[in-house]
């Protein structure tokens, strides 16, 4: 009986380790998802939820030193067996914008609060946006107070096709001309908790680009590599592998086919709660929310502009920025006073650089009180913002979102009247408001969500520019930033403060330097709502100046979120003077304007740190390709304004800036595209050569618009950049020389005094002749300049409007729209818009479809035409004989100047050269 006892024993032992070792089998190491994604992974704590236990299959019998470095690439040794308790369909039903599923599970998993029973909707929202939202069947939860469309009613799907599984519960989206799969939920099971939501897919390649604020590549690659990225606002300095100041979860997948297509698509996780996404070289992603819902777009492009445009209709169009914005800004934490203020100024006078925005920082304002500024430091600053002004210059100022809360009762209205009117964040179950630090001491926090707090935050700013007529405004330290955890009397101990599960923020904790995620909100609490507080600051900055100044406003924001870009501008916050840092700002502003937000930049020859003669002058030689550029740094260190440096350096870095005026129509005019049509200003190689492999990983050379390549000198003491020219048609800038070794990776010859740059063949760029500012140089003539593709044809387009008025953009859209569908147009306003072509014809064709500003000064100075391989023998314009041109036979360039031709006197024009046989 006793040995029956012990076989019988020993047989259902056996049948359970073998039962285990099928729910285990992971013979491939990739396809393991992470079942202990916190921190403190064990043995025990693993098989505790009911997990599997392994090493990785590469370790087993390898050295001890081979081992440590697996471990290091992330494979997890906790891992989901293949029963994991998981969902199934229990109904799915057809609606008017898709399907709604009911999906529940009978067991609970390792988290608290499991929710049993959900609800799927699937969306079928244009032929190119599918929208997956998963949430509790019975209890409301938070959602993210975006605007996005509302789409009532189903599309038919001709991009893309949806199955969906019935046990267990799974999506698989893929496209339907190639049958690569956009997203596949059947990978790893879904877990649904009050406070932890994880839903896995397949990538269709380990190529993606996007995920941010991080510091990092352009190009996520990983092919071999398994890579976290969290996603929660902080205040830190620009470092890798870390939650910076925004959060970004969209992404773009390049797909990889057999057939030869390059296509890509893209998605975007709308949850503003604090994040992990898990990276795996099978390879997959794994999104991993401590709150909301599962709120997920998926756009399938199928090129990349195709998929951002499909990304910005739904977050909302970058902002047009005020023409006088795209200037050089110029900027230092540490002026200390007016005099010294003054001096810098006049010292850049002197040296004949052009400064169209001068900012000033926190050291300006009284005891760093916001809405003031020192009037003993600082006297006359009013004044001095006059004169500027009355010299077509411009003045920004600094602002924070923390309010002194220990100022006399009756001296600080904007502290005595917020807390009369309940405007600042609360305490947990209470109505006092929560006290941090921040420079002015002990501060408490504007809600932004709250409307009260809007027209609070509209009458104080009015008050300050009435004052000072800023023409803009700076918002920085708006992740929150805290200078103490939490508050001055710490959290509480509930699970909003220490959640079950914490995302490997900076820190460790979700309130590290910042406000109590326990905090109350208008809208909801802050654990909700943290990483949207700058995108409401912004909103909220955007429409007080709108109704202060009647003009275009000018928001630069630290914090942003999806979205951000529809009201303000943003710059890459606190890098330091190093050549790492240098590089990086490429990727960096790159990323910014797939995200939405177009206006970006990185603060010029470093703000942390020292810099030297020859980083700052490459970085001013960078910088002017920046689509915000700005020089600035910290208070204690060396000036850094470009007249401090040797005469050389400043010459260099005055031709980079006279480079950067010459061509601000163009860039002015990709700005306009962008708040329109949905089209990037700066974008990678790839962007234009989406076949060509040599581009996926190149983020030392970047594009403005599609027709200037940069590829900037980024090493200490080096002469040579390595570069790739891609297979077309390409100039030197400015010479206008044809270069002839393309398709391939060259060694350019850079010294310092040189930036490279190249014009793309089939594009004609609008020019201007710089003037001492902005504003003095408006009405100088413009330039085309024509780069004639191979087959001799070239393209254009000039916006140009007063520069700030509110309503041009719209209105423009709408005209344009009637103009193509023969519809009446709208008039009375003050905006051009002009198109310009070229034929193998030899014609330049100027169509003005815009006029309505034929008051403003848009008068052609100079056509030159490149790559023109016959001697021209006469020029004609507008039908007469025109004898004013020059044609550079070594060079094959035209020139034809002195024109002074009103671009606005008729609806259309011709320019037209005859070449000799």
């Amino acid at each position: 009986m006793a040995h029956w006892l012990f076989v019988r024993s020993f047989t259902i032992l056996c049948c359970v380790i073998y039962i285990y070792a099928q729910q285990c089998d992971q013979s491939v190491d990739l396809a393991r998802f992470d079942c202990h994604p916190d921190d403190g992974a064990s043995q025990q704590a693993c098989e505790a939820r009911k997990c599997c236990w392994r090493l990785p299959t590469q370790q087993i019998n390898s050295t001890e030193k081979h081992r440590t470095n697996l471990q290091e690439i992330g494979v997890p040794l906790c891992y989901y067996p293949t029963d994991f308790p998981t969902y199934s369909v229990v109904s799915n039903e057809p609606t008017i914008f898709g399907q709604r599923i009911r999906i529940v599970k009978s067991q609970k998993t390792f988290m608290p609060n499991d929710i049993m029973d959900l609800t799927v909707d699937l969306i079928y929202e244009t032929q190119q946006r599918f929208r997956i939202r998963i949430y509790d069947s019975f209890n409301k939860r938070f959602e993210v107070p975006l605007d996005v469309p509302v789409v009532e009613k189903k599309v038919d799907m001709t991009d893309y096709e949806v199955k969906v599984a019935q046990k267990p519960f799974a999506i698989l989206v893929t496209r339907k001309s190639t049958g690569v799969t956009l997203f596949d939920s059947s990978l790893s099971p879904l877990i649904f908790a009050d406070q932890f939501i994880s839903i896995s897919t397949r990538l269709s390649s380990p190529l993606l680009y996007g995920l941010g604020e991080h510091t990092q590549p352009l190009l996520i690659n990983i092919t071999n590599e398994w890579k976290r990225l969290t996603f929660w606002t902080r205040d830190i300095g620009v470092r890798p592998d870390t939650n910076l100041y925004g959060v970004h979860p969209f992404h773009i997948n390049l797909e990889l086919n057999k057939i030869g297509q390059t296509n890509f698509h893209g998605q975007f996780i709308l949850n503003a709660n604090a994040m992990d996404m898990n990276l795996q070289p099978l390879p997959a992603l794994t999104y991993i929310t401590i709150g909301g819902i599962i709120d997920l777009y998926i756009f399938t492009g199928p090129t990349v502009q195709n998929v951002i445009q499909q990304y910005w209709d739904v977050i909302g169009k970058p902002i047009m920025p005020p023409y006088w914005t795209l200037g050089f800004h110029l900027c230092r934490w540490g002026y200390g006073t007016i005099e010294n203020l003054t001096e810098v100024m006049q010292r850049m006078h002197d040296a004949d650089f052009p400064v169209d925005i001068q900012w000033t920082d926190i050291d300006t304002m009284d005891n760093h009180l916001d809405f003031t500024y020192d009037n003993k430091t600082f006297h006359g600053l009013p004044e001095l913002v006059r004169t500027m002004q009355s010299e077509g210059k411009h003045y920004m100022n600094i602002i924070d979102p923390g309010i002194s809360s220990t100022q006399p009762a009756g001296t600080y209205p904007p502290y005595d009247e917020g807390l009369r009117q309940g405007v600042f964040i609360t305490k947990y179950n209470s109505t006092e408001p929560i006290v941090g630090e921040v420079w002015p001491g002990p501060t408490v926090f504007p809600d932004f969500t709250n409307p009260k707090t809007v027209e609070w935050w509209t009458k104080f700013l009015g008050a300050y520019h009435d004052i000072i007529p800023i023409e803009g405004m700076w918002i920085d330290m708006n992740e929150p930033s805290n200078f103490v955890d939490g508050s001055h009397e710490g959290c509480t101990t509930n699970s909003l403060d220490n959640p079950p599960y914490t995302p490997h923020v900076y820190g460790g904790n979700i309130t590290a330097k910042t406000v109590c995620t326990s905090a109350q909100q208008y809208l909801s609490s802050h654990y909700n709502l943290h990483s949207m507080y700058g995108f409401f600051q912004a909103k909220a900055t955007n429409s007080a100046l709108r109704t202060i100044l009647k003009k275009r406003p000018f928001v630069l924001s630290r914090s942003t979120f999806a979205g951000s870009g529809h009201y303000t501008t943003h710059w890459s916050g606190d890098n330091a003077a190093t050549y790492t840092d240098l590089y990086r700002s490429i990727p960096t502003i790159l990323n910014y304007n797939i995200f939405g937000m177009t206006f970006a930049g990185a603060e010029i020859c470093g703000f942390n740190d020292e810099t030297t003669e020859d980083l700052c002058t490459k970085w001013m030689q960078l910088g002017a390709f920046y689509p915000f550029m700005r020089n600035h740094n910290e208070i204690g260190i060396m000036a850094q304004d470009p007249a401090v440096f040797s005469w050389q350096s400043q010459q260099i870095m005055k031709q980079a800036l006279i480079m950067r005026y010459s061509l601000l129509p163009y860039w002015y005019t990709l700005f306009f595209k962008a708040s329109t049509i949905s089209t990037t200003v700066v974008e990678p190689l790839f962007f234009e050569y989406p076949n060509d492999e040599n581009t996926y990983n190149i983020d030392k050379q970047f594009l403005v618009g599609p027709a200037i390549l940069v590829s900037p000198n980024l090493v200490l003491n080096s002469t040579i950049v390595h570069a790739y020219i891609p297979q077309d048609t390409w100039y030197e800038f400015p010479s206008g020389v044809q270069i002839k070794t393309v398709g391939q990776f060259v060694d350019l010859n850079t010294p310092i005094q040189k930036i490279n740059v190249h014009l793309r063949g089939g594009f004609i760029i609008p020019m201007k002749v710089p003037g001492p500012n902005l504003v003095l140089g408006r009405g100088n003539p413009f330039e085309f300049l024509v780069a004639l593709s191979q087959s001799g044809n070239a393209s254009g387009s000039l916006f140009w409007d007063d520069g700030d008025s509110l309503g041009n953009i719209l209105l423009l859209k709408l005209k344009i729209y009637f103009i193509q569908n023969n519809l009446d147009t709208i008039e009375n306003k003050t905006y051009n818009y002009l198109e310009f072509n070229v034929t193998s014809s030899n014609i330049l064709t100027i169509n003005a479809l815009v006029t309505n500003d034929k008051d403003s000064s848009m008068v052609l100075g100079t056509v030159k035409v490149l790559g023109l391989h016959k001697s021209v023998t006469n020029v004609t314009v507008n039908g007469k004989p025109y004898s004013t041109f020059v044609y550079n036979v070594p060079d094959a360039i035209l020139t034809i100047y002195a024109l002074d031709l009103n671009l606005l006197s008729q609806t259309s024009q011709t320019i037209q050269w005859t070449t000799a046989n």
